[in-house]
């Protein structure tokens, strides 16, 4: 894609980085727009499917005019594009792609900064607080996904939306699954987000948050410019505030959550993955991060496929109408 090959960032936007020239959609959104079939097509002739188009055929009669890339072989090629598409936010950028990033920072007021970002997926969205603190939340998914202190966010402005960041600082992050789900038994799995490989490209679960019951309902903020954010599981709606707090001068970030169901039932919500180790019924640690959850009944099991990791999932009696769960994380290595 970049300069020593085809050239599309010329005119394409990249991962929300504008290009130099015309002002084409963004590339790494086409796995989640496009079928393979019709991309395979496309790109062997983009006027057949969109007359007038000024993209270039990059393979005239089936034939790549660049025989030094792939040795030439057009279903490579075409296939190379489509792989590196799969990996959206996490994709390498590509040679001859300019951007500038810019630090944004957080003063006397919490910043909320919404974008791709790698810790935090296509829908991420970044809070960072008065202090230091800072944490990105995954909405695609409604996970909390990274935690860190230090500087907030590097923003790559420009091209669609308000383009993509990252931490400016070291992160801790999390898993970036579902976080809520209604388990049939204690032994059955948690609901993984499915992964593509060279070998399976495409996405074997493209709709994976909604079939498992998420769905996103957008934020609000308080007085305080703290932003809270609303999904929902299955039948019951979730309000999730998180905030910095100070206690004998450890800084902690403390989250609620609310839940407003129509009946009562059992929900699960897998608080945090890893190696996990036990300090009491309501404190638990890895190496990075502490955290402390209410009491409730809990299950710390070894996840099969990731070797001497584990998950700790909390069993949620959620009654009818509304109810709180609060939950304190802590950095350990600053």
């Amino acid at each position: 894609m970049g300069d020593k090959g085809l050239n599309c960032v010329t005119c394409h936007t990249f991962n929300g980085r504008a290009s130099q020239g015309f002002k084409g959609i963004d590339l790494m959104t086409s796995y989640q727009r496009l079928q393979p079939a019709w991309f395979e097509q496309f790109m062997r002739d983009p006027a057949s499917l969109r007359p007038g188009i000024v993209m270039p055929t990059y393979w005239p009669g089936g034939k790549a005019v660049r025989d030094d890339i792939l040795r030439g072989d057009t279903d490579s090629q075409i296939q190379a594009l489509w792989y590196y598409m799969s990996l959206g936010t996490s994709a390498a950028s590509p040679s001859g792609l300019q951007s500038v990033d810019s630090k944004l920072l957080v003063t006397d007021t919490t910043q909320t900064y919404r974008g791709r970002s790698s810790i935090a997926g296509y829908r991420g969205i970044a809070v960072g607080f008065p202090g230091g603190l800072n944490y990105a939340f995954n909405a695609e998914t409604g996970t909390l996904s990274g935690i860190w202190r230090g500087d907030f966010v590097s923003v790559a402005r420009g091209g669609q939306g308000s383009g993509n960041f990252n931490p400016a600082a070291r992160a801790v992050s999390l898993a970036q699954d579902v976080s809520f789900f209604d388990l049939s038994d204690e032994k059955t799995p948690w609901p993984l987000r499915p992964t593509m490989t060279k070998e399976e490209p495409v996405n074997p679960d493209p709709l994976y948050p909604r079939n498992r019951g998420y769905q996103f309902k957008g934020y609000f903020f308080d007085k305080a410019s703290v932003p809270t954010l609303m999904y929902r599981s299955g039948e019951i709606i979730i309000e999730d505030r998180s905030e910095a707090t100070t206690s004998q001068g450890k800084t902690a970030l403390s989250r609620t959550l609310s839940f407003t169901s129509p009946k009562a039932g059992t929900l699960w919500f897998r608080a945090m993955t890893g190696k996990i180790q036990a300090l009491s019924k309501q404190q638990y640690k890895t190496n990075e991060l502490r955290l402390t959850i209410p009491m409730t009944n809990i299950l710390l099991r070894p996840i099969a496929s990731e070797k001497d990791s584990q998950e700790l999932l909390l069993k949620l009696d959620i009654p009818q109408g509304k109810s709180k769960v609060n939950l304190t994380y802590e950095l350990l290595q600053q």
